[in-house]
């Protein structure tokens, strides 16, 4: 009768941790001192990174849509020889108030591949679809 209930209670374990492992994605936290090279990495093996939430420190870059004219923002990182390179980001499920060009921020999102139009020709961005963001203090 004990050898049962262990092996029940094992089995209910096991169930239990499958279903969380399968619901909950692991958060790839991605640091400050790598955020370039990371984003880099991004653009040259992007099936690696998709579809995978990432935790990054960087710039919160500003851009404007050469067809539309509308302003976008990017997360954006130097090398130490002071080269960028950013992602842009959907922020339409989380708010910018309180952030201004250029601020340094903290953002999770999902990598993501989305098809856009540019100068009249359809190609595939990276967009990072946030989650959350917040400015970091100096």
């Amino acid at each position: 009768m004990k050898q049962n209930l262990i092996a029940i209670a094992a089995a209910g374990l096991l169930l239990t941790a499958c279903g969380d492992a399968s619901s909950e994605q692991e958060i790839q936290y991605i640091k400050s001192s790598v955020t370039y090279d990371t984003i880099s990495a991004m653009y040259n093996e992007p099936e690696s990174y998709l579809n995978k939430t990432y935790h990054m420190v960087g710039q919160f870059y500003p851009s404007t849509d050469h067809d539309s004219g509308e302003k976008f923002y990017s997360i954006y990182a130097e090398n130490s020889g002071g080269h960028g390179v950013g992602i842009e980001m959907d922020g339409s499920k989380v708010s910018y108030d309180g952030l201004e060009d250029y601020d340094t921020v903290t953002v999770e999102g999902k990598l993501e591949k989305q098809k856009m139009q540019h100068d009249g020709t359809e190609i595939e961005v990276l967009i990072l679809r946030l989650t959350s963001i917040e400015k970091r203090e100096k």
